[in-house]
């Protein structure tokens, strides 16, 4: 207890409690004085006077958290325990000791993410996620429903018979007795020697004496004459090296070809045609490309009449005004020079256009490919000198039967 202003220091007094108070007057009389111990035996400490005593109590105020950073100091022993002075180190206790922070405890009331499914809005939720799902997935299978509803609609056009009518094609047939040409297969020692015979007495004979060697006889000899006036000067049609013969049937018309290499190493192709007697015949026609009409004979062409002509023809797509790609199929056609062609135009719809389009899948023989037989005539008011109209086409080799050829 601290004195009140004006007293001298003197000891520290202490304060008791009134439930002690009766206790420590009774405990004071039964003792005598001289029995006492002091207060400084008592205690076991020295007597702190009241100054001291203020100034720790001011320290400590002034920094009340030094006991939480710095370890504790060691006190010394106390033999004899003061209620008082136990009560205020409790207080000092409990007013230094910090206040921890409110623990975040969970609310009751909200529903844990984890376990949503277990209360009535998580399940709700969950509904509501397989719904979302449930519609995408049906949304895909309408977009697969019409994809494949326009894709069934292509693949299934309805088609009519009269527009695919068949062309008339050529029919390969694995029984050579019915074609005529087995007769070759099994004379191939004797007719070999024969067909290079022939060929020789042919090149190397002159004016009547071809006669009885050349398919047709005089009348082919004298369209030969007027042939040799405008064929064109280079060879390709008198094999010397290299030579391999073929047998083949058009119509029904057994032929032979040799196939070899000329003077210059140029692919060269001879046509062989074999008469009731047993004997062949030099197909002179077919053999140099005899044609009424060649690329580089176009601007003399007048007339309206249909004009035979022998050469290769593949497809093309140029297409000028008088005939529109609508109605017409572009083709290019050279004789043995490349460098000079026409243009040749046949109707989609037409038989000629038909055959030669499946000409160009045929089986052929070496030397032979894109080899056709055509009758053209001149193209309509305003077109150009080399591009001609297709009319017919006669046969898919420059070998045509006699009866097809005279027509």
């Amino acid at each position: 207890m601290l004195p009140e202003p004006g007293q001298s220091p003197g000891r520290l007094q202490r304060r008791i409690p009134v439930w002690n108070a009766a206790r420590h007057m009774r405990t004071k009389r039964s003792i005598p004085e001289s029995d006492l111990p002091s207060e400084t035996e008592a205690t076991g400490e020295e007597v702190i006077d009241e100054e001291t005593l203020f100034e720790e109590g001011l320290g400590d105020l002034d920094d009340p958290l030094t006991d939480l950073s710095e370890p504790s100091r060691p006190s010394p022993s106390i033999l004899a325990r003061d209620p008082v002075r136990d009560e205020m180190s409790r207080s000092g206790e409990l007013w230094r000791q910090p206040v921890s922070p409110p623990e975040n405890r969970p609310d009751p009331g909200r529903s844990d993410g984890g376990n949503s499914r277990l209360g009535p809005q998580g399940e709700a939720a969950w509904a509501r996620r397989q719904t979302a799902s449930l519609w995408w997935v049906l949304a895909g299978a309408v977009c697969i429903g019409i994809v494949w509803i326009f894709l069934s609609r292509s693949f299934d056009n309805p088609v009519d018979p009269a527009e695919l009518s068949e062309p008339k094609r050529l029919r390969m047939n694995e029984d050579v007795g019915e074609d005529g040409i087995t007769d070759f297969v099994a004379r191939t020692s004797q007719v070999l020697p024969a067909i290079e015979q022939l060929l020789e007495k042919v090149n190397a004979g002159e004016g009547t004496d071809l006669i009885p060697l050349l398919r047709g006889g005089e009348e082919s000899f004298r369209t030969r004459q007027m042939w040799l006036d405008r064929q064109p000067p280079s060879t390709g049609y008198y094999p010397v090296t290299e030579r391999q013969l073929y047998a083949a049937v058009s119509n029904g018309h057994p032929y032979l070809i040799m196939v070899g290499l000329d003077e210059t190493y140029a692919e060269a192709v001879a046509y062989f045609t074999s008469e009731a007697d047993g004997t062949f015949k030099y197909d002179w026609e077919a053999s140099e490309g005899y044609s009424e009409l060649l690329p580089g004979e176009v601007d003399q062409h007048t007339g309206d009449g249909l004009k035979l002509i022998r050469g290769v023809v593949l497809p093309s797509s140029f297409y000028p005004p008088k005939f529109p790609e609508e109605d017409f199929q572009c083709y290019t056609l050279h004789h043995r020079d490349r460098g000079e062609f026409m243009w040749l135009f046949a109707r989609r719809s037409s038989e000629a256009n038909k055959r030669i389009v499946s000409n160009f899948s045929r089986r052929v023989t070496q030397g032979t490919l894109g080899r056709v037989t055509v009758r053209v005539r001149k193209g309509p008011e305003g077109a150009r000198a080399n591009q001609l109209e297709l009319v017919e086409f006669v046969n898919s080799d420059w070998f045509v039967p006699l009866t097809d050829a005279s027509s």
